[in-house]
């Protein structure tokens, strides 16, 4: 099913910095235990250069049962900054990826 909002489990609702889209398709989207991604609006901060960064943020937990939901993702690329909410029941799986990656 198609929605409106969304390039497969990519929400739509803003902008993403260079770079980001090709990420999440590539390493993100393609794992089963990720329901949606949900980045965040861009903020400018002070970096420099024009190379994709993501990092880990933590896991989100939901409620006083401390269920764990997802996991947020920080994403830099030049003086841009981007949050990434990625909703999913293996946060660990993503953790690994963005380490592998940044090796």
């Amino acid at each position: 099913m198609l929605k409106k909002n969304r390039d497969g489990k990519i929400m739509r609702k803003h902008g993403r910095i260079k770079n980001l889209d090709n990420f999440l398709k590539k390493f993100i989207e393609p794992l089963e235990s990720v329901n949606l991604i949900t980045p965040g609006a861009i903020k400018v901060g002070k970096g420099t250069g024009e190379v994709l960064k993501v990092r880990w943020g933590r896991e989100v937990i939901q409620g006083a049962g401390n269920i764990i939901v997802g996991c947020k993702l920080n994403a830099s690329s030049g003086n841009l900054n981007q949050e990434i909410y990625i909703a999913t029941s293996e946060p660990e799986q993503i953790k690994k990826i963005i380490d592998e990656q940044n090796q």
